[in-house]
């Protein structure tokens, strides 16, 4: 009996601290949910009371949607990295390869007279291609020769930049088919109000001031984004290569005596963050309806910071793509709403700064309460 009323007491001592991690736990994974609705009604009210503008309107929820694209596609390509406890600073470069790759390739097929659905297909198919050399290379020296993986995606994202340069010569690469503006700025679904609502196409009667009050409710580069997000979360969260991914991450020693594929799974995560960033590459192709060597120049540190802020740790072995996204959705909010209220954009980078400090601080203290 009284060894039986001593567990007992074990027990209820234990479940405190339990709870305690338990809801320390569920702080952490959903204080950027709630950050994102503070600042949603902070940019609200602000919007409202200095520009009398309606920030939650459709057209401007569409506009951060537009916004996140970019900073999503290159953040799931950093949340197989980072899970995997690597970091690749190539990935905006190859979005700058991949979309002078498909632009060139576009404009060619385009002053051949060929169709619009092989001119699309062929330029975007060949922007996507060209990417996963370079993750092949990272892959291989990362995995195989053992170079860090910071040095190795440094070096490789500057051969990659000065492959765009010699392409492109430094230029745009213009002079786009039409129809390629209409698909990266067009909307899946449009409406206006007490009109239509329609796919693809507004009406051909549409007069100037019905295109001026037509709200895209699914921009197509919105749309593109959501199923690779899906086909992402679905690597992670249902597939095997998905949970090997998590045990590199999580302890490589561990991994390896499990017999899990180290070295060749690794290679694979680098070639789809490579493949990930071409997707992104081709998307900036449609919508700017050019190719740039320094379209993602800077978009490989705000989406590592959507990737933290979204609860993944530097260390590997944890993160989700739901976090990406709210971090994504987070980061865009902020861009957007400092447009809305006519600030400076230098100070997009000081908010964003100050977020991901936010983020860190708030990981780390969960996990020394929570020990």
């Amino acid at each position: 009996m009284a060894a039986a009323s001593n567990n007992d007491a074990q027990e209820s001592g234990r479940r405190p601290r339990r709870t305690q991690a338990e809801n320390l736990e569920l702080i952490r994974l959903t204080w950027p949910w709630a950050f994102l609705i503070l600042l949603v009604l902070a940019f609200t009210i602000s919007s409202k009371q200095l520009n009398n503008v309606n920030f939650l309107s459709p057209r401007a929820v569409q506009g951060i949607l537009v916004y996140s694209t970019q900073i999503l596609l290159i953040g799931l390509a950093e949340t197989f990295i980072i899970i995997s406890a690597g970091i690749d600073l190539s990935v905006g470069w190859t979005l700058g390869f991949a979309s002078v790759i498909a632009a060139m390739v576009m404009k060619t097929l385009n002053g051949t007279g060929a169709p619009p659905l092989v001119v699309i297909l062929a330029g975007g198919l060949a922007g996507i291609a060209v990417t996963v050399v370079p993750g092949l290379v990272s892959g291989f020296l990362i995995a195989r020769v053992k170079v860090p993986s910071f040095i190795t995606t440094l070096g490789v994202g500057s051969l990659v930049e000065g492959a765009a340069l010699l392409i492109s010569r430094g230029y745009p690469i213009a002079d786009q088919p039409d129809y390629l503006g209409q698909l990266g700025n067009g909307s899946l679904i449009n409406w206006n109000p007490g009109h239509w609502l329609t796919l693809f196409n507004v009406p051909a009667t549409a007069t100037q001031a019905d295109l001026q009050s037509n709200i895209p409710l699914m921009p197509n580069i919105v749309f593109v984004t959501i199923l690779v997000t899906g086909v992402c979360w679905f690597i992670l969260a249902k597939t095997q290569f998905g949970q090997h991914i998590y045990a590199i991450g999580g302890n490589f020693e561990a991994a390896l005596r499990a017999g899990i594929p180290v070295q060749r799974t690794l290679i694979q995560v680098y070639i789809l963050a490579s493949v990930l960033a071409g997707i992104a590459g081709v998307v900036w192709a449609a919508r700017f309806t050019s190719g740039a060597y320094n379209g993602g120049e800077t978009t490989p540190l705000t989406a590592i910071a959507a990737v933290v802020i979204g609860g993944a740790s530097l260390f590997g072995g944890e993160g989700r793509v739901s976090g990406t996204i709210v971090g994504a959705l987070i980061i865009a909010t902020i861009q957007y709403g400092l447009v809305v209220l006519g600030v400076l954009p230098f100070w997009q980078y000081i908010a964003v700064g100050t977020v991901l400090i936010i983020a860190v601080v708030v990981e780390q203290f969960g996990r020394g309460l929570g020990r």
